[in-house]
């Protein structure tokens, strides 16, 4: 028994090294960096003050800075989960050893992340994530998976939740150009350990789930918001894949403030964020044509799976990387991608690559071009796109062809 203790204090001592190193990396870039981040955001925190030593902090995504938003925000430091990519090469030279990155692979599953979680808690280092794993798409806050709770009720640690609001008008992760507005931060709740425990795995999500979702077109309407900047409508291609009227994947266009499909239907963007009522769409907002194209692919995704002819999407001029056992390989280009109902077909200069849906482990996107999916259980290919293309259009398909439920 003591000689197990003996390795564990060896390990939470390996796990804590470098600690304050970081947490004077933190203060330095909240004191001289974050005034500038604040400006450029145009970010307002509500004064609070975590009085837990040790915490899991969750938060609301919308902006890559987001972790930055929760440090300045907290005043405390805390290691980030992130996107693995993050701690390899030149990035991963300078961001492991001054924040401590715990990396966690995208569209793979999270065993190995959620057991650094708890090791970095056990050890009393406090650790900050947004479980939705990605950046919103249309402005309200994306599935939180219920192992979230799990994590946050096993860890032993309090548990904090921040959320972050206007971030999405600021610059929409479709967006092809930032706008100007407001930002602002909040504590929503601290949960003490003894809290944690007295409540049930679901009491937990929900209180989650509660606590960081935002929908940024209420909050827009509540406060009167405005959000300027040119071409606001540009870039909205990458998240609306499904036309509203004539119901064809990756026909919407856009330029300046104007929406468009060659079928007739046409919007114009305005600065806040809402849709020009007079236009001839059947949404005020982005959101609400989310939540038509997600719920069309649940209700469709039968008929869907049919089509093994004729491809449900297509698109070229794709650069193509194989990741195998964690090595990348360059392997094109000029690849094109073609989405059946049961297969997806990568081409190239060289071969077919043929990935039928049932052995895609994982698929997703990355930043607005990327996209990825794991053939198998070592290895992934990844396709980043030359011009605008909707990436997120091939997500929603194989989460249907699946059988996965899209939210």
């Amino acid at each position: 028994m003591q000689a197990k203790k003996t390795r564990q204090n060896a390990e939470y001592d390996q796990i804590a090294k470098g600690v304050g190193f970081q947490r004077g990396v933190y203060a330095f870039c909240r004191t001289f960096i974050g005034p500038v981040v604040n400006i450029l955001f145009h970010i307002r925190y509500k004064p609070c003050k975590i009085q837990s030593k040790t915490f899991l902090a969750l938060g609301n995504h919308t902006q890559n800075l987001d972790p930055a938003f929760l440090v300045i925000g907290t005043r405390r430091h805390m290691r980030f989960v992130a996107n693995a990519s993050l701690t390899k090469g030149l990035a991963g030279f300078f961001l492991n050893p001054f924040f401590g990155i715990i990396p966690r692979e995208k569209g793979a599953k999270g065993d190995a992340a959620i057991a650094a979680i708890e090791a970095n808690l056990r050890a009393g280092v406090s650790v900050g994530m947004f479980p939705e794993g990605n950046r919103s798409w249309d402005g309200e806050t994306e599935f939180i998976s219920p192992r979230t709770a799990r994590m946050a009720k096993e860890s032993g640690a309090a548990l904090v939740t921040y959320r972050i609001t206007g971030g999405y008008l600021l610059r929409p992760r479709w967006a092809e150009h930032k706008r100007r507005g407001p930002m602002r931060g909040e504590l929503v709740h601290e949960y003490t350990p003894e809290e944690l425990a007295s409540m049930s795995e679901e009491g937990i999500y929900q209180a989650i789930c509660r606590d960081l979702h935002v929908n940024a077109y209420e909050v827009q309407a509540a406060h009167g918001d405005l959000y300027k900047g040119k071409a606001l409508a540009e870039g909205l291609q990458y998240a609306a894949y499904l036309c509203p009227r004539c119901l064809r994947f990756g026909t919407i266009r856009t330029s300046g403030n104007g929406i468009h499909c060659d079928c007739g239907l046409s919007a114009r963007y305005l600065e806040t964020g809402w849709f020009e009522k007079r236009s001839l769409m059947p949404f005020d907002n982005f959101a609400q044509w989310n939540r038509f194209q997600k719920q069309w692919m649940n209700e469709h995704s039968a008929e869907l799976r049919l089509s093994t002819g004729k491809p449900l999407a297509s698109d070229s001029d794709f650069e193509l990387s194989r990741i195998e056992h964690g090595k990348i390989h360059r392997l094109s280009e000029h690849a094109s991608i073609a989405l059946f109902g049961d297969r997806v077909e990568i081409r190239h200069e060289k071969q077919c690559i043929t990935c039928r849906i049932d052995e895609i482990t994982g698929y997703g996107t990355f930043l607005s071009r990327s996209m990825y999916f794991n053939c198998g259980p070592e290895i992934r290919y990844q396709l980043i796109a030359h011009k605008p293309v909707s990436t997120l259009k091939y997500y929603a398909l194989w989460r249907s062809l699946s059988g996965r439920e899209y939210r």
